[in-house]
């Protein structure tokens, strides 16, 4: 019986660890196209609240994709969720903990009542117009993985443009 009980956990975790590698391969966390750096506002980051906990992986790049949802969070910024067309701007921890969709930010988008994020967006607001949710844009700005929630996102967004 214990050899037998062995036997199922083993199976589990191999199970386990080959999903993950599945998984992982999938999702490589890569941007989709490497674009010169002009074609990003750098003057963005001058306004990102906390720059420290983004790890810059391409200082520029675009992907395109359809808005599942648009959020104004309580920090100023605006959060859009994106199902991308490249599958390869996701990491893990998007397929896990935000619905297999990339994260966008507009910073500065709206007035905030925390001190802190709204002294990065002194005499800052965002110039990006809020797409809605089903539009397929193109989005253009910084790809970095957010160390505070381990996803991959765009910010900050340089530029939206609507697609048909």
């Amino acid at each position: 019986m214990r050899r037998t009980l062995m036997r199922i956990i083993l199976v589990g975790i191999v199970a386990l660890v080959a999903v993950l590698v599945v998984v992982s391969r999938r999702y490589t966390g890569k941007a989709a196209v490497k674009l010169p750096v002009a074609d990003c506002n750098a003057e963005l980051w001058k306004h990102v609240y906390e720059p420290g906990r983004l790890r810059v992986i391409e200082a520029c790049t675009a992907v395109e994709g359809r808005v599942v949802s648009v959020h104004r969070a309580q920090d100023g910024d605006l959060h859009i969720g994106l199902d991308p067309d490249q599958k390869s701007v996701l990491n893990l921890l998007n397929v896990l903990h935000a619905q297999r969709n990339l994260i966008l930010e507009a910073i500065c988008d709206h007035p905030t009542t925390s001190s802190e994020p709204g002294a990065a967006c002194a005499g800052f607001t965002s110039q990006i117009v809020a797409p809605k949710v089903g539009d397929r844009i193109r989005a253009t700005g910084s790809y970095v993985t957010d160390r505070e929630n381990g996803w991959n996102e765009i910010h900050p967004i340089s530029k939206i443009e609507i697609l048909h």
